[in-house]
């Protein structure tokens, strides 16, 4: 059987035009595994590349713990399999019996190749995969934890990286960064490596009301959406926020939007971010189902993180036509390119941030508006779901073509 793509538009450029193939055996159709430590990051990182699969005719397949987000994929056309991860334990040794249990799943659904997302499948499911036969493409996502606290947690996991990865078909990254320090410390083949960026936008379903001209929310407002974590820059849009209300009051207000994470060593508590929200000026709100609105309703959104693979919230901002500061580091740079469709800060310097945002708010309204098309123009350039996608058609072509020969 032949699957074919038609993701032929005016907006892709010319290097993506590909129409790659798919030949599956015995004239069955091809059968395609998702894995994630949640079901929360397949439902909010994955979906676009999910439908478009299931748009195309591919049999998809979900595994990952279960959570609230589980009972979304289940209405999807899929097949959902819970399996038993903590995606927040760090003992390699309880880790491995993931191994036997992901290799049984694996037998069991008998996918013709497995897209794996997040540490913990990228490591423990490649072993999984390997005794399995079946092929892996793995996603590194962003360094996280793993590269940004020098511990011997850290040692072991890029240990079981580069054990791991020595068996994955192909391993993606979001960014250059990220591949070339991974090719460094040689945890991957750098013949194995490809750059995609990130899992795509719906560029229909994010938009500004008109994409070439937005007015300006009164009081001006920096919006930043994010996982609560230190690790994302909160202290640092905390301690920009308060000075910014020093300096303003009430003409500038900063908005914070996100879940509390639950982890005890880098996430933020409850009461951390009732405490800014009394003594720095900051709006918290959890996040919402009406997160266009929010992106709609702000003038810049922010993200002053320590490091990214691909972030959303500013990919998400962009195709709403609004403009972004961001840290000058791997992942946001890839987004935001400075003075064009917004500011890049240095990282972990809430004086910088602070300077940015206020070049920001002194900026002439028809400049901001310049800024916001030019994050719209970027992003359907390079970050649409329809380019993301064909992205990955190509890859998994190349997979399973091997595997035939």
């Amino acid at each position: 059987m032949i699957l074919k793509t038609n993701l032929l538009t005016a907006q892709i450029p010319i290097k993506y035009l590909i129409i790659p193939i798919f030949i599956a055996k015995n004239n069955q159709s091809v059968k395609i595994a998702f894995v994630a430590n949640t079901s929360w990051n397949l439902y909010n990182f994955r979906l676009n590349l999910i439908q478009g699969f299931l748009e195309k005719g591919i049999e998809v397949v979900c595994i990952a713990p279960y959570d609230t987000y589980s009972e979304e994929l289940k209405k999807l056309p899929l097949e959902y399999i819970p399996v038993k991860m903590n995606s927040k334990g760090n003992n390699p040794f309880v880790d491995l019996l993931l191994v036997h249990q992901l290799k049984r799943i694996y037998t069991h659904t008998k996918p013709d190749i497995i897209l794996q997302y997040t540490i913990k499948p990228n490591i423990y499911g490649t072993l999984a995969a390997k005794l399995a036969g079946i092929p892996v493409l793995n996603t590194v996502t962003g360094l996280g934890t793993v590269f940004l606290h020098d511990t011997w947690v850290s040692y072991i996991a890029q240990r079981l990286y580069k054990f791991s990865f020595q068996f994955a078909s192909k391993v993606v990254f979001q960014n250059d960064d990220d591949r070339t320090l991974f090719v460094k410390m040689n945890l991957v083949s750098p013949d194995k490596t490809h750059i995609v960026g990130g899992s795509g936008v719906n560029t229909e379903r994010f938009k500004a009301g008109h994409t070439t001209s937005f007015s300006i929310s009164s009081p001006f407002q920096f919006l930043m959406v994010s996982r609560l974590l230190f690790d994302k820059g909160i202290q640092e849009f905390a301690e920009a926020s308060k000075k910014l209300h020093l300096q303003h009051g009430s003409a500038v207000e900063c908005v914070l939007i996100g879940a509390i994470d639950s982890d005890k060593n880098l996430g933020i508590s409850k009461e951390h971010v009732e405490h800014w929200a009394a003594t720095h000026h900051i709006v918290y709100k959890p996040f919402s189902t009406d997160i266009i609105n929010d992106y709609k309703q702000s003038t810049y959104v922010v993200l002053p993180s320590y490091r990214e693979g691909l972030p959303k919230s500013l990919l998400e901002a962009g195709a709403c036509s609004k403009p972004l500061i961001a840290t000058n580091v791997a992942g946001c740079k890839d987004v935001v390119i400075d003075q064009w469709n917004g500011y890049l800060c240095e990282v972990k310097n809430a004086e910088d941030l602070l300077n940015k945002m206020n070049m920001a708010f002194q900026l002439a309204p028809e400049k901001i508006n310049e800024q916001g098309i030019n994050s719209r123009s970027r992003t359907e350039k390079y970050f649409s779901d329809k380019i993301i996608f064909n992205e990955y058609f190509c890859l998994i072509e190349q997979v399973l073509q091997q595997k035939l020969n």
